[in-house]
């Protein structure tokens, strides 16, 4: 049994990671799944949420590898799990690096301020904006203050 498996996520501009990953662990349209090799093959919907992986650095050669945990923010998508490969599809992933902090808690507070606002009614936008300004923050170890 293989201890890795191929993985990549990839947006319509860029292909954001591609490597090895001893697991994969995605936030799935019925809850978190995780993807380890030999998965059974499977095709599910993202939510918003983080994608984390552990991944490999160092190439082939296990004396000089090393492993590290890597994550990203998405905005829903898809995930195809093959027994030696797993392809996150999504519009929008951002790693910590990537999120303007500032900005995520601009959007939230908007957000929230617009729920409030409406109070239940035909909201599904703001609840939306919502999540991706809070996984937004998740990534980057910010407090939503």
């Amino acid at each position: 049994m293989p201890a890795t498996v191929s993985f990549a996520v990839i947006t319509p501009g860029e292909v954001k990671f591609e490597g090895m990953a001893e697991i994969v662990v995605a936030p799935g349209a019925s809850g978190d799944l995780g993807a380890l090799p030999n998965h059974a093959p499977m095709l599910t919907t993202l939510r918003v949420g983080v994608v984390r992986a552990t991944v490999v650095d160092g190439g082939g050669d296990e004396a000089k590898s090393a492993t590290r945990r890597l994550e990203y923010a998405v905005d829903g998508g898809f995930m195809q799990i093959l027994p030696d490969r797993v392809l996150v599809l999504t519009d929008r992933a951002l790693a910590a690096a990537d999120v303007d902090v500032e900005a995520a808690r601009r959007d939230l507070h908007s957000a929230e301020s617009d729920l409030a606002a409406k109070r239940g009614a035909d909201d599904a936008a703001e609840r939306a904006a919502a999540a991706w300004a809070r996984v937004r923050l998740e990534v980057a170890r910010s407090p939503a203050v």
